[in-house]
């Protein structure tokens, strides 16, 4: 599905028009063009892989879901890191083929597919240790009945000790006026292609990301850690460890991103 025609399925018909009003181009072939160097795989594995290692350490060779896979990070700085055992999923065939690209020219190779998470194949993809959803990626779904739907698939690929990490932007910040971008955590390519909302609302962000050339953007719905929390809880994840630009310490205020990881009490 091309990216326009998802944004306009997820929104309301009032958003939508919003949308439309912007004239912005939500082309996903131009965004995953853009995504490499707007995410910077070398920056940002230096703190999300040692925090993701941490996390796989207590498997013995554990078996990985990155289900929110864009131009590869994280599926490629896990596999350079040892952890060989790692499925790709990405809806975009456009970021399919990108992340083919950026693994190649590091020596990795891929086992990619194409699932909505609303549809993930159970019978087929079998049991994981752990299912990533990273990259503020399911902000991407604004209907309550798709986001819980999507946690309830995760947690149904989860081994009896497996654990869903998954992130999202603190959008209190920006919904404060106090949007943070320091290129340090998650996205860190501030050099090659900024990032800032263009549209604030407590319903609907969008951003706009982009060198001095093209630009990109995505639309995002912002809910705060209290949503997911609930979110989470629904869908029937009762361990919660929230963690702030992978610190566990922290005020709710304070991080650019913050990191959940949830387990099902058995």
């Amino acid at each position: 599905m091309d990216y326009s025609e998802y944004v306009r399925s997820q929104v309301s018909a009032e958003q939508w028009k919003i949308v439309e009003g912007t004239g912005i181009n939500l082309d996903s072939k131009v965004c995953s063009a853009l995504w490499p160097g707007y995410v910077n795989l070398e920056k940002r594995s230096e703190k999300e892989v040692p925090f993701l290692l941490d996390q796989l350490s207590e498997y013995a060779n554990p078996r990985v879901l990155d289900a929110a896979l864009g131009s590869g990070a994280t599926t490629i700085s896990l596999k350079l890191a040892g952890i060989e055992d790692v499925i790709s999923n990405d809806l975009d065939e456009d970021f399919i083929t990108v992340a083919i690209e950026e693994a190649g020219k590091r020596g990795v190779n891929l086992d990619t597919f194409s699932y909505d998470w609303r549809e993930l194949d159970k019978s087929s993809l079998g049991k994981f240790d752990a299912i990533l959803c990273l990259g503020n990626s399911l902000t991407y779904l604004f209907k309550h009945d798709d986001l819980i739907k999507s946690l309830r698939n995760f947690r149904g690929l989860l081994k009896p000790e497996g654990k869903l990490i998954i992130d999202e932007r603190n959008y209190r910040q920006t919904l404060e006026g106090k949007f943070k971008n320091t290129g340090e955590i998650v996205y860190c390519g501030k050099q090659e292609a900024e990032v800032k909302p263009i549209y604030i609302k407590e319903s609907m962000m969008i951003f706009e990301f982009g060198g001095k050339g093209q630009k990109g953007y995505f639309v995002a719905n912002p809910f705060l850690i209290e949503p997911m929390h609930a979110l989470l809880k629904e869908s029937g994840f009762n361990e919660i460890t929230a963690y702030g630009d992978y610190k566990a310490d922290f005020r709710p205020e304070e991080p650019e991103f913050i990191t959940y990881v949830c387990k099902e009490s058995r």
